[in-house]
């Protein structure tokens, strides 16, 4: 899987959670990253331009990328664990730089310049409160 993605997922995320208080559904990544997310508000109306250049500002901005293990019991104190399985005992962090720390298991790059500029393709209701962003990096 190419690490950009994920990273970049992490970067979309954040901004979302901030700007508009939404929660993290579930995110794939295949060629193209989707995120989804569940919102009260209709987020069929943010405009993906902005939310592309807040994404892309951050990127450039140079951010290491750190990944580091903890017991459960260490990582409650610094993230939220709602997504994790209760029965998993060692959790892998993923903390960009002074932006955003969370959990997540999948490949990340170990500096937000690796990235390069991302694309947020659309973004669509797919249910109730609930909305999936396409994205993809530009190579």
């Amino acid at each position: 899987m190419d690490p950009r993605l994920p990273t970049a997922e992490h970067i979309i995320a954040k901004i979302l959670e901030d700007r508009f208080d939404v929660k993290v559904g579930i995110c794939k990544f295949d060629d193209i990253g989707l995120l989804e997310v569940y919102s009260r508000l209709d987020l069929r109306e943010v405009v993906l331009e902005d939310l592309e250049n807040q994404t892309n500002k951050i990127i450039s901005n140079n951010l290491v990328v750190k990944k580091y293990i903890l017991s459960r019991e260490e990582a409650e104190k610094e993230v939220d664990l709602r997504k994790v399985p209760k029965k998993t005992q060692e959790i892998r962090i993923v903390d960009i730089q002074e932006f955003d720390k969370r959990p997540c298991a999948d490949n990340h790059v170990d500096n937000t310049s690796e990235i390069g500029k991302i694309r947020i393709k659309s973004v669509e209701r797919v249910g109730k409160d609930r909305y999936r962003f396409l994205f993809e990096t530009n190579d």
